[in-house]
């Protein structure tokens, strides 16, 4: 018997609700449109809720259930991906201050039987400055366990990391990577807010010691302008966005460097249906300069672009 998404979503919030659980579930899906690079393009639908176990009390729970599958092109069907998400946060008011940790693990599972676990630990902080400002921080960092082809010393075969003896086989490392924006937020009505801030982004791939594949990543630095305008009208609300890189930077195992930029821009928001169900979407168009690292023998520079798309139903309860 084929049971369709509006009664599991209703026969959840019966089931929670009679519990005297405050939550939501959703049910939605994104999608990438690469353009002229159609073997990129990819469909993700995914499940989320979160409630809150304990009555009277901030604390809530999060689960994200998804699936990347790449729709164009035999060829990377290694990228397909199931991903799941679950946390735990809580927040607390001190006078001015606001703090709101929370920790959450994020595991990836390709196709081509690589794994990737993120162990976020979020530290978001708010400080009330004046009535309509107030400082913002925002992100996480993440010790990331892999499990990936062998890097350096524990590769195999006469030729190094490069041997294709080694494609088969998979080995653990532990990486780090970290999101963080801090910034200000400023309410220009009761209906209106501006936000802008500053953004890091850090990744880095340790194990690549005595690699001899010259072109691997091993690190990348970037920094970011982020402006967004929120604006309530009645049941919508909508927030353009815009996200400027000025430094964007790879480090290689022995190529050198190279510098991406990109740019994002577009807007998010929901539509209430009623008092408990709302439309939620989000959409943006990105364009990055891409380039090989310096020292690689076959320079070349180009520009990647592609839209995002996402629409999904949550249900309250």
């Amino acid at each position: 018997m084929k049971i369709n998404n509006t009664a599991i979503l209703a026969c959840a919030a019966v089931v929670f609700s009679s519990f005297g659980i405050a939550g939501y579930i959703e049910l939605g899906n994104e999608y990438e449109d690469w353009r002229e690079q159609e073997q990129r393009t990819n469909t993700m639908p995914y499940i989320a809720m979160e409630f809150n176990p304990i009555e009277e009390s901030s604390m809530f729970l999060y689960a994200n259930f998804s699936y990347r599958h790449m729709i164009e092109s035999d060829e990377r069907t290694w990228n397909n991906r199931a991903r799941q998400d679950v946390a735990i946060g809580w927040s607390e008011g001190y006078e001015d201050f606001w703090w709101g940790p929370k920790f959450q693990i994020r595991n990836e599972m390709y196709a081509n039987d690589t794994r990737r676990t993120e162990y976020r630990f979020y530290n978001n902080m708010a400080y009330y400055l004046t009535e309509d400002h107030d400082l913002i921080l925002d992100g996480f960092i993440a010790p990331v366990g892999v499990r990936n082809r062998p890097r350096g010393t524990d590769c195999v075969g006469d030729n190094g990391c490069q041997d294709e003896a080694n494609n088969d086989l998979r080995t653990g490392y532990t990486d780090y990577y970290h999101e963080i924006d801090f910034g200000l937020r400023t309410r220009l009505s009761y209906d209106k807010t501006l936000q802008t801030t500053l953004y890091s982004e850090v990744s880095k791939q340790n194990g690549y010691e005595g690699d001899n594949r010259a072109w691997e990543e091993e690190k990348r630095v970037e920094w970011q302008i982020r402006v967004n305008y929120t604006q309530t009208f009645d049941d919508l609300m909508v927030t353009p966005f815009v996200r400027y890189t000025f430094y964007r930077q790879a480090e290689s195992v022995n190529y050198g460097d190279k510098d991406e930029l990109r740019v994002r821009a577009g807007l998010w928001g929901d539509y209430k249906i009623d008092d408990k169900s709302k439309f939620v979407f989000e959409t943006y168009y990105q364009t990055e300069d891409k380039e090989n690292f310096e020292q690689d023998w076959n320079q070349k520079q180009w520009e990647d672009d592609y839209f995002f798309f996402k629409v999904g139903y949550r249900r309250s309860f």
